[in-house]
């Protein structure tokens, strides 16, 4: 999610390049957004955004401003440490809640209205990397998906 520059690592996409967010003009800002849209739409099964500083601004605006049958498509996301001023407004977007769910992790801990804003469940950072419970975290996310997958393949089956 933090580039201008996209790889793919086994079958998931990985963004890099911190600095390249957005590239600082509204083409690529909206570049980066085209990305994003053929990422998750290219996915065979629903995605999870996992995104760090200024690209946690760049997901919510992606989400918050991309059409519903994309956003239809992410799970849910982990936000870390994200950035609690937003430099200008290269990512300004409506003040609503994010239509999935989110996790936030804050090492800063100064981002909690933020979080609120965002409808992100906070989880303070320290913790959150020491022994290995990021990964726990993931898990947990991915587990959710799953339970709400079955709970509705049951529904559509007749069985719950």
């Amino acid at each position: 999610m933090e580039s201008a520059a996209c790889a793919r690592r086994g079958d998931r996409p990985v963004a890099r390049d911190a600095a390249a967010l957005g590239g600082g003009t509204d083409a690529a800002r909206n570049m980066l957004g085209a990305r994003i849209d053929r990422f998750v739409e290219e996915a065979d099964r629903q995605v999870i955004l996992l995104a760090h500083g200024a690209g946690c601004r760049a997901a919510a605006w992606w989400a918050r401003l991309s059409p519903s049958h994309y956003v239809q498509r992410v799970a849910g996301a982990i936000l870390v440490d994200p950035l609690a001023d937003d430099a200008g407004t290269r990512f300004a977007s409506p003040a609503t809640l994010l239509p999935f769910r989110s996790m936030t992790l804050d090492s800063t801990g100064r981002i909690e209205a933020l979080a609120r804003e965002w409808g992100s469940e906070v989880m303070p950072g320290g913790t959150a990397v020491r022994g290995g419970a990021l990964l726990r975290l993931i898990d947990r996310l991915s587990g959710a998906v799953v339970a709400h997958d079955v709970r509705t393949a049951e529904k559509l089956a007749g069985l719950g």
